[in-house]
């Protein structure tokens, strides 16, 4: 399979979803290109990077996005990009709770304000990634090759 442009439904849902959820406005994303990879992966790149991708053959590149297999899942990269502009499901942690986060536990979050689904986990302002909200429950949606101890947070 080979990267292939995600087409403009498809990239109006998903930018909608973003806007909905995590009150990311779409325009951020305009100067962005988005290919598929045929499994339901999406990676954002700049318009020079897509065109090198479509013309070689390229499989993956870039900025792992968002996984439209089935429900819509933001990468905890993409979190980590542009959650600083997020207005909405944002999950801010204290010191112990952002560690516990890192090393890839799932963690209790009471008095979040949030809906349930995906959310952005903060510490002081940093996204650190994804997190799937249930309740007061939050499972940790990091990336096994992402987690790690954190000694000086």
């Amino acid at each position: 399979m080979k990267l292939v442009p995600l087409g403009s439904k498809a990239r109006e849902a998903m930018l909608e979803f973003i806007e909905k959820r995590f009150g990311i406005e779409s325009d951020v994303f305009a100067g962005l290109e988005f290919m598929d990879n045929g499994k339901g992966r999406i990676f954002a790149m700049n318009r020079e990077a897509a065109i090198f991708a479509l013309g070689n053959n390229i499989m993956s590149t870039s900025l792992p996005f968002m996984r439209l297999d089935g429900a819509a899942k933001p990468t905890s990269m993409m979190i980590q990009v542009f959650g600083h502009l997020a207005k909405s499901n944002i999950i801010s942690l204290e010191m112990r709770k952002a560690k516990e986060f890192t090393e890839g536990f799932d963690i209790a979050a009471e008095n979040h304000g949030c809906s349930d689904g995906y959310v952005i986990v903060k510490y002081h302002g940093c996204a650190l990634g994804c997190g799937l909200l249930r309740g007061n429950e939050i499972k940790n949606m990091l990336p096994k090759a992402k987690r790690m101890p954190l000694e000086y947070l």
